[in-house]
C-alpha cells in the first residue's frame, strides 16, 4: 500500500501523474490448465516467506511462514532449507536462498515494501523513478538505451553479485535443479532484475513475479522477454485492478512490462485456474491488468482503488510480520 501511496504522491508532486512443481510449456493463446495454476501458486509462496523476518534472518534453518503469521504450507511441507539470507548494498535489498529438495529447485526470493512499515530504504528505491541508460539488454539496446528504473536497477545491482554466488554454491552440488527467482511487489522488481542479470551470464532461470510494477521502457522489456525460453521462462503475475503493475504510469515516459502477463481476473476470493488468463503482447497493453479498474476520480481513482488487490496473490501475500519478534515497526499510517 505504501509503494502505491508514495509513488502516486511523487508523481503528483512531480507534475506527471506437497506435489512436485513440474516446468510447465504454455504455448501462446494456450487456455491456463491446472498445472499451471499450481505452478504459479507454489511459487507465490515463496515470495510470501521473504516478508517473515525469520527468513530473511534464518539461514540454516527451514523455510516457514508459521511464525510471522503468514502462510507457505506447502514449501513447509517439503522442508524447504534456507541456505543463505542478504540485506545487501545501500539499499539493504533483503531475501534469501532456499533449496527444496523434493522439486530440485533452488529459488532466490526478494521481500517487497511492507505495506505501512517505516522502512526508509525501501522508500528511497520506490521513489527513485528516474530512467538510467543500463548494459542489461545487450545488443538488444536499440531503441532506448536499455532504461530502467534508477531504484530497482541499483537496488539489483546491490543483491545480484552475492545472490549468484549463493546459488553457484548449490548447483555445484546439485547441477541439474533448476533455478528461480520469486518475489512480490519491489520483491517483483528485484526478481526480475537480478533473473535478468543472471541470465546475462549464461544461467537459465525461471522468473516468477507476483504484482511487479514497470521494470523499464521499450528496450529492457523486450530484451527480458526474448530471453525466453533459451534462458529461462517469465511468469509475470498481475491481479484484477492492483495498481502497482501500472506504475510508473506508461503514459509518463513509455514505461513497458514484458509477456507474457498471467492475469488473476477475479477481484475478492479464493482464485482458480479459470480466473486466471494468459496476456500475449508485445510492449504494452491494456489487455489485462493495465485496462482493469475504474473509478469516477480519474487515474488516481483507479490507483488507489487497487490497494487491495496488491496484496491478495493466490491469499494474503505480504501478510508475513517483517519486524523481529515482539517489535513492531514504527507505521506511516
Amino acid at each position: 500500500m505504501r509503494f502505491v501511496v508514495a509513488n502516486v504522491l511523487l508523481l503528483c508532486v512531480s507534475g506527471v501523474f506437497a506435489v512436485p512443481v513440474e516446468v510447465v510449456n504454455v504455448l501462446s493463446g494456450r487456455a491456463v490448465d491446472d498445472a499451471l495454476f499450481s505452478q504459479l501458486e507454489f511459487f507465490s509462496q515463496f515470495a510470501a516467506a521473504a516478508y517473515c523476518f525469520d527468513n530473511v534472518n534464518g539461514a540454516g534453518k527451514p523455510l516457514s511462514c508459521k511464525s510471522g503469521g503468514g502462510s507457505c504450507a506447502t514449501i513447509e511441507a517439503h522442508k524447504t532449507n534456507i541456505t543463505w539470507t542478504f540485506e545487501a548494498g545501500y539499499s539493504n535489498t533483503r531475501g534469501y536462498v532456499a533449496v527444496d529438495d523434493t522439486n530440485k529447485v533452488v529459488v532466490g526470493s526478494f521481500q517487497g515494501t511492507k505495506p505501512g512499515d517505516n522502512n526508509i530504504e525501501d522508500l528511497m528505491t520506490d521513489f527513485d523513478i528516474k530512467g538510467v541508460k543500463t548494459d542489461l539488454c545487450g545488443t538488444a539496446n536499440t531503441s532506448d538505451g536499455c532504461l530502467a528504473h534508477q531504484g530497482f536497477y541499483e537496488a539489483a545491482k546491490d543483491a545480484s553479485g552475492p545472490v549468484t554466488v549463493a546459488i553457484k554454491e548449490v548447483l555445484e552440488k546439485h547441477p541439474e535443479y533448476r533455478v528461480v527467482m520469486s518475489g512480490h511487489s519491489l520483491g517483483a522488481a528485484l526478481a526480475a532484475l537480478v533473473g535478468t542479470m543472471m541470465r546475462n551470464e549464461g544461467m537459465v532461470v525461471d522468473i516468477y513475479t507476483y504484482g511487479q510494477p514497470h521494470l523499464g521502457t521499450q528496450d529492457l522489456s523486450l530484451s527480458i522477454q526474448n530471453q525466453a525460453p533459451k534462458l529461462g521462462n517469465n511468469f509475470r503475475v498481475t491481479h484484477f485492478d492492483d495498481a502497482v503493475p501500472k506504475l510508473p504510469p506508461h503514459k509518463f515516459g513509455g514505461w513497458d512490462h514484458y509477456f507474457p502477463e498471467f492475469f488473476i481476473d477475479k477481484n475478492k476470493g479464493t482464485p482458480d485456474a479459470s480466473s486466471l488468463r494468459r496476456v500475449d503482447a508485445t510492449l504494452f497493453t491494456k489487455d489485462g491488468n493495465e485496462g482493469a479498474g475504474k473509478s469516477k476520480f480519474g487515474a488516481l481513482g483507479r490507483l488507489l482503488g487497487g490497494v487491495d488487490a496488491h496484496k491478495l496473490y493466490f491469499g494474503p501475500i505480504s501478510k508475513c510480520e517483517s519486524s523481529p519478534p515482539g517489535e513492531e515497526r514504527e507505521k506511516f499510517f
